[in-house]
Formats: structure tokens, C-alpha cells, sequence
């Protein structure tokens, strides 16, 4: 069939018109970057003083500069948590942030008078010996960075101590302890907490007393502290006195302390007993407590000893509470005849006066919380004397040559 001219045209036209936009919106190009978004400068990299900065501020936050009191906050279970230290003579609690999705680290620190209870604000800052977690910053833990081919674990969370004469920082990465000097942060060396008497268990913290490091390690039952010496010797586990079987002490229901600069100690089930480990050369001893008769039978005490959700008797449930709960994960510092001790759960806020020979409680010290401001001090509720003054704390910096001046325990006791 042959095409008309004009029909031609009919059929072709619109195709023309169509494949020139067909009379729609010209669909816009592409704009090329201009010089000047060329230079514009990236965003500038955070700095560890900026993040310093950020940490102070969320810090202020929740307690602000210049409390002389508790926040009521700090009762709450996943709240910043109270730690006992000691700078010089001073007698010191921080509160230290728990919370793992950013881990502030000590977020304000008091001064306690231990003769009432009151609290004078200080900076926050690292307490020496004592671990804490923190979070890194790409390879970085508050500025000390791993060295390239170190592994950085996948929750970036990383343990890190003070030496207690704050000369160097230990940071515990993975398997691996990382030596840093504390002021240039200059990484010195590294070594392995695992292989021939190393740690098992999943390492939870790390502590540096003397010319040990200390790392307490959860194995899913128990919780043992295994002992390293700065240049990475293992020496192994503590272990408990007496018995054929070497027994590994365990913190769990119970707490690792620094008693001063030559000494910690394993508390044991509420401090039941204490054993006290000597850093320069591993020698431990025991104190027991002599416990209150009471009605829980042995089995019921050992049934929540290794399962603290057990359901007591109700007679036996109010014993453990009284006996035994304020001291699971107590703190506590050695002064020269007394043990000054932080209490934990329902009496959480005082401070307790132990003798260091009978781990008998002599006298309380309540700091003030912030809605009740009272503070002071409490005799014993069974109404026993009390001595005229507390226990100061040992030195941990620095040892005095002399008592104090305000030291109650120097002299006529």
C-alpha cells in the first residue's frame, strides 16, 4: 500500500513532538560543585579535650559543681556508683558512671569528714589503683591509643586503671594489657592475660596496687582475681588459705578492695572473712567475722551464696538483709587500727567503722543526701560504745611520715 504525503506527516509529527520533551517540564541537570564548595573545610575531628570537654558537661548534669550532698539519684540501681578511695590523709567517695553507653567515668568526688558525715566537692577525677570501664574512641581510651595491630573489642569498651602513684595506666583491651605512661601516653608494652597460669573467664575489671596489676575475671559461677606483674608475669591466681584442694577466692557476694598501697584483700560473702593479700610478696592472711546466731540453716545460707535468688524464710530473709547485704560489694580503705568501709544496698550512704583485727562494725558515718541533708553521725543500734572518732583512711598516693593531725586514731586509744 503506498503512503499519502499527508498521512506521512500525520503519523510522524506527534512522533517528533514526543521525542522532543512532548511540551512537558525539561527535566533539570545535574548543578556542578563551584569553586567555593570546593573549599568549603570538613567538619573538624573531635579532640580528646573536646571530648573531655563533652564528658564534663554531661557529668555537671547529673551532679552539678559544688554539691556538698548525695543526688537521690544515686540510689537507683543503674545509677553512677558510690567508690571509696583515699588521696593523702584525705578520706574520698566518687561517684563513678556505670551506664555503658557512655561510660563518664567518675562524674563528681567529695572529701568526707569522718568525724560527721559532711561532704566537701572536689573534681572528678581517676582514682588511683581503682578500675573503671570506658568507652573507646576509634582505637583510643581517654587518649592512650592501641598500637596499630591491636585488636579493639566490638563493644569498644575497654578497662583501664591508674597505678597508684599515678605514673602509668594499664588498659586492658581483649586478652591484652596495654601499658601507657600516664603523661605523655606514650604506649610502652603489652602482654597477654591468658596462657600458663593466666586468667579464664571473662576479664570484668583491673586494679593496680604497689607493682601488681589485679584482674578480677568471671568464669559464670565464680569470680577469681588473677595477679600480673606490670612486665607481664603471670603469677596466677589468689588462692584461699587452708584446705588441700587450692580453692580460688572469689569476689562474687563479696568485693575486691585496696587497702592501701602495699595491701588488698578479697572480701568474702558479705564479709564473712576477708583475706588480705600483701603485693610485694604474696603473702595473705584471714580475718573472719564472728557472726550473729540467726535463723537461716546452713543450707539455705549456702543455697543463696551460690544462687542469690534463692526464696528464704522470711526470719532468714530479714537476718541476710541485716547481716550481710550492706556489705556484698563494699568498699574500703585501711587506716592505722580501723577499717573505714563504704556500705552498699539498704544503707547505701553511710560509712562504717570496722575493727581491723574482728571485722566488728564500731561506729557509722551518714553523708547527706540531697533531700534530707542531715548527714552526722550514728551510734550503734545495739547502743555499744563507740570510740571518740573515726578511722582515717591509709595513703594511697603518698604515705606521711607522721599521723595526720586530725587523725583520730593517732594516739590515746
Amino acid at each position: 500500500m503506498a503512503w499519502h504525503p499527508a498521512t506521512i506527516v500525520r503519523v510522524l509529527a506527534p512522533v517528533v513532538v514526543l521525542a522532543c520533551g512532548g511540551g512537558g517540564k525539561k527535566a533539570s541537570e545535574p548543578k556542578s560543585p563551584t569553586v567555593s564548595d570546593l573549599k568549603k573545610p570538613l567538619p573538624p575531628t573531635e579532640t580528646e579535650e573536646d571530648r573531655e570537654k563533652r564528658r564534663h558537661a554531661e557529668a555537671t548534669a547529673i551532679v552539678p559543681e559544688g554539691s556538698a550532698c548525695l543526688p537521690t539519684e544515686l540510689r537507683n540501681p543503674t545509677a553512677p556508683r558510690l567508690e571509696l578511695a583515699a588521696f593523702g590523709s584525705d578520706a574520698v567517695v566518687c561517684a563513678v558512671d556505670q551506664d555503658r553507653t557512655r561510660l563518664l567515668g567518675p562524674i563528681a568526688c567529695w572529701n568526707i569528714d569522718v568525724r560527721s558525715g559532711g561532704l566537701t566537692y572536689r573534681s572528678p577525677q581517676l582514682l588511683p589503683g581503682r578500675g573503671l570501664s570506658v568507652m573507646f574512641d576509634e582505637r583510643c581510651a581517654r587518649g592512650y591509643c592501641l598500637p596499630k595491630d591491636a585488636a579493639v573489642p566490638t563493644d569498644s569498651v575497654a578497662l583501664m586503671t591508674l597505678s597508684d602513684d599515678s605514673a602509668k595506666v594499664a588498659v586492658l583491651s581483649g586478652d591484652n594489657v596495654h601499658i601507657f605512661d600516664a603523661s605523655s601516653k606514650a604506649h610502652e608494652s603489652s602482654f597477654s592475660i591468658r596462657g600458663d597460669k593466666g586468667a579464664t573467664g571473662e576479664p570484668t575489671a583491673i586494679h593496680w596496687s604497689g607493682k601488681t596489676i589485679f584482674i578480677e575475671a568471671n568464669d559464670g559461677t565464680t569470680s577469681p582475681v588473677w595477679v600480673f606483674k606490670p612486665d607481664g608475669t603471670a603469677v596466677g591466681p589468689i588462692e584461699a588459705l587452708g584446705g588441700k584442694d587450692k580453692a580460688l577466692l572469689s569476689t562474687r557476694n563479696g568485693s575486691f578492695v585496696l587497702l592501701d598501697d602495699s595491701r588488698v584483700a578479697i572480701s568474702e560473702q558479705g564479709l564473712s572473712a576477708l583475706t588480705i593479700y600483701e603485693t610485694d610478696t604474696g603473702k595473705r592472711s584471714k580475718l573472719v567475722r564472728k557472726l550473729p546466731a540467726g535463723p537461716c540453716k546452713k543450707d539455705e545460707l549456702d543455697a543463696m551464696w551460690h544462687e542469690p535468688a534463692t526464696t528464704l524464710p522470711p526470719k532468714c530473709k530479714d537476718y541476710v538483709a541485716k547481716t550481710f547485704s550492706h556489705l556484698i560489694g563494699a568498699d574500703a580503705v585501711a587506716g592505722s587500727k580501723n577499717l573505714l568501709v563504704l556500705l552498699r544496698g539498704p544503707r547505701l550512704g553511710e560509712l562504717a567503722v570496722i575493727d581491723a583485727k574482728t571485722l566488728a562494725e564500731r561506729r557509722t558515718i551518714k553523708m547527706p543526701w540531697c533531700d534530707a541533708a542531715s548527714g552526722g553521725v550514728s551510734e550503734k543500734a545495739s547502743g555499744s560504745p563507740a570510740p571518740a572518732a573515726a578511722a582515717p583512711p591509709a595513703e594511697r598516693v603518698k604515705k606521711a611520715a607522721k599521723p595526720a593531725a586530725d587523725d583520730p586514731d593517732s594516739g590515746g586509744q
